[in-house]
């Protein structure tokens, strides 16, 4: 970055985090059926000293460990989940946008090209979605954002590797797969920094391993597994061929929605560095292994998510929203290097403002109106069946639900995980059937349930009918206008009661 920081450089911040600050009200006070899962976590931490969801039953379902430690804290302190949970994903999310500011500056020097970023992060529309609802989202880019500003000068000294090393642990435990940066850190420094002492090249990688392994080791005596079990429930088989074009649509519509300019810079400036063979110097004190793992990060996660044939949403591809960004707009300015300045400043310019007029359009018109209703139904909805549960069910029924933040978060029961998150039996279970065979035929019984939330465009499909020698009877019910925008019907939840069937009854 040239020069110290100055009032210029705090009014551009401020601007762009005002921005911000004023699109995100639409979909201000919005949650999501995980944040509870998260806040259900946090409350068992701070109370019982353990990582779980059902009280007494430590498991790995939650992906961001710091984050529930983080909110942890708040409720021995006293705050709100439900409230403090989406402040503090607000203030990562204002965060980032002063963070990616001065990573540009540091990466290009010109304040223009770094504002042109910062502004287009600001209205980043699932940047402004998720920062709403209380995940970890926010908080996972600006971890990302802090790894990839620490990795451009980490083989500059020992102390910059040391604190790389820490930072690259700190962001697999919000996001696991901020574990990825890991192997494309190392490909990166292994290539293209041959002449810098082995010392600054790979300590950080002692540090991460150290620290890893230690975490690990915690993790599995206390919940008897070393990975969040989301992997096996969020991931399919390795696709290869036409099926991989397929699952590539996904991470390329939902980038693309927001980011289709910077996404194309951003290719260019690879296509360039291939073409050349030569990975350029874009900023005094940058290391080349630094400038390759940032370039690495843009293509690396989506093309993870594509072979394992991950179910990719749009907050899974936060992380490598801010290199997308910063190697774009960077990437553009260094395209047009030899035009003339006014030429290039204008380019930025309107790069960056149809960047933005893209995302805020999408924004509006797709992403705020489901956030907004699916937050709705959840409170109108799955909360009070959590509440009904707390008040008319017995302690120590066990209900079964494909969504469990709100339920148990609420209830105050122990709860049957069918989406595998929590439960492992339905993990492994799900390894080979689906979810809705689970629940059509019963398969979850044999575990034990007393109480089933069903989720399905039918209502009350069971009410009266006996699966596996137990009989459904309909208790309380609600629609929910969508599940988001990839699930814009209207679906019914429905609580049953699940008693034995009488002699000779159903099947």
């Amino acid at each position: 970055m040239a020069g110290s920081v100055t009032r210029r450089d705090i009014a551009i911040v401020a601007a762009c985090v005002a921005v911000f600050t004023v699109a995100g009200i639409p979909v201000a006070g919005s949650m999501i059926d995980d944040t509870y899962i998260h806040i259900q976590y946090a409350r068992n931490l701070a109370e019982a000293g353990e990582l779980s969801f059902n009280r007494g039953d430590p498991s790995y379902g939650a992906t961001s460990p710091l984050w529930v430690g983080i909110l942890a804290l708040v409720h021995l302190a006293g705050g709100d989940l439900a409230t403090w949970c989406r402040v503090l994903s607000r203030v990562a999310g204002a965060l980032s946008i002063v963070m990616i500011y001065f990573f540009v500056m540091r990466l290009d020097g010109r304040r223009l090209v770094a504002g042109a970023a910062a502004a287009v992060l600001a209205c980043e529309a699932w940047l402004l979605r998720w920062s709403a609802t209380g995940m970890e989202s926010s908080f996972a880019l600006l971890t990302v954002l802090t790894c990839l500003f620490a990795g451009i000068t980490a083989s500059r000294s020992t102390g910059r590797n040391v604190l790389f090393g820490l930072l690259l642990f700190l962001a697999c435990l919000v996001r696991p797969e901020a574990g990825l940066m890991v192997p494309a850190a190392f490909v990166s420094f292994a290539l293209a920094e041959r002449s810098t002492p082995l010392r600054r090249r790979f300590l950080w990688l002692l540090v991460f391993t150290v620290l890893m392994a230690g975490w690990l080791l915690l993790v599995r005596s206390h919940t008897g597994t070393f990975l969040p079990l989301t992997a096996g429930a969020k991931q399919g088989k390795p696709a290869f061929g036409t099926g991989m074009l397929a699952s590539a649509l996904v991470p390329l519509k939902i980038i693309g929605a927001t980011l289709l300019f910077p996404a194309a810079a951003a290719v260019f400036a690879a296509a360039g560095i291939l073409r050349d063979r030569k990975f350029p110097d874009m900023g005094s004190g940058l290391s080349r292994g630094g400038l390759l793992f940032l370039l690495l990060w843009v293509f690396l996660l989506p093309a993870i998510y594509v072979i394992f044939d991950f179910h990719v949403l749009s907050r899974y591809l936060l992380p490598v929203i801010p290199a997308i960004v910063a190697v774009g707009i960077a990437g553009a300015a260094r395209l047009l290097r030899y035009a003339r300045p006014r030429t290039m400043r204008t380019v930025i310019i309107l790069i960056a403002g149809a960047t933005m007029l893209q995302s805020l359009v999408f924004y509006f018109t797709v992403v705020v109106s489901p956030t907004r209703e699916f937050s709705r139904g959840l409170e109108e909805v799955l909360v009070p069946m959590g509440r009904w549960l707390a008040e008319n069910s017995l302690p120590g029924s066990v209900v079964a639900s494909p969504d469990i933040g709100a339920i148990g978060y609420f209830s105050g029961r122990e709860v049957l995980d069918l989406g595998g998150l929590v439960t492992p039996e339905i993990n492994d279970m799900r390894r080979k059937i689906d979810v809705e065979r689970i629940i059509d035929e019963g398969l979850y019984l044999d575990l034990g349930a007393d109480y089933l939330v069903d989720r399905h465009r039918v209502p009350r499909r069971f009410d009266g009918t006996v699966i596996r020698g137990v009989r459904f009877t309909a208790l309380i019910g609600g629609v929910v206008s969508n599940l988001g925008i990839r699930k814009p019907d209207p679906v019914t939840y429905v609580l049953y009661r699940l008693e034995p069937a009488r002699q000779g009854e159903g099947r």
